[in-house]
């Protein structure tokens, strides 16, 4: 009989241990796929790829360096520049149309000029917000850059281009001017009248 009690306390012992080893095994099993799951889906996602691109920028940023989408063009450093246009496949195009057309005379001549401007940016609505908000310091720059233009100035291939570039840079000066940061890419004719 002592024997019988024995040999109980030795079987369910080892019972208790086995069913503690199971456990514990199915646990860390467990763990084990939870975490190879969770990794697969960060690493299907593209979690774990470097963007060198991006990193290089915010650097550039962050350190003050002109190689982070300053396309030079002056090298007086006073003067304000377009920056180049962010990677288009990542962000939206944003656009503001004024909703008033632009009407200047032209330098030199009895034509007057009529126009309507679009200005698209990669960035953010923060710089469709600026350019709203401090609109009519906007429309004075534009407009007093517009009064330099010639008649022989509008007849020049490229004319359009030449003044959607120029322009960007003016807007952009009065939006750091008046909020730090321009962010306008580019400025866009969608209609053109010379009377």
């Amino acid at each position: 009989m002592a024997e019988d009690k024995i040999d109980t306390k030795t079987a369910s012992a080892r019972f208790d241990k086995r069913t503690l080893l199971l456990i514990a095994v199915a646990c860390l099993g467990s763990i084990f796929i939870m975490t190879a799951l969770i990794t697969g889906i960060l690493y299907a996602s593209g979690a774990f790829e470097s963007d060198d691109e991006i990193l290089r920028r915010l650097n550039a940023i962050d350190g003050g360096s002109s190689e982070g989408g300053v396309a030079i063009a002056d090298p007086d450093p006073d003067t304000p520049q377009l920056l180049e246009i962010p990677d288009s496949n990542r962000l939206d195009t944003l656009y503001h149309q004024f909703t008033q057309a632009f009407v200047s005379n032209v330098a030199n001549s009895r034509k007057v000029m009529q126009m309507n401007l679009t200005m698209s940016t990669h960035y953010d609505q923060v710089v469709i917000d600026n350019i709203v908000k401090h609109e009519l310091a906007v429309r004075s720059a534009i407009l007093e850059h517009l009064s330099f233009i010639t008649e022989e100035e509008t007849l020049e291939v490229g004319f359009r281009q030449r003044v959607g570039d120029e322009l960007a840079v003016v807007v952009n000066a009065e939006l750091e001017q008046n909020e730090g940061f321009g962010g306008v890419e580019r400025v866009l004719f969608t209609e053109f009248l010379m009377q």
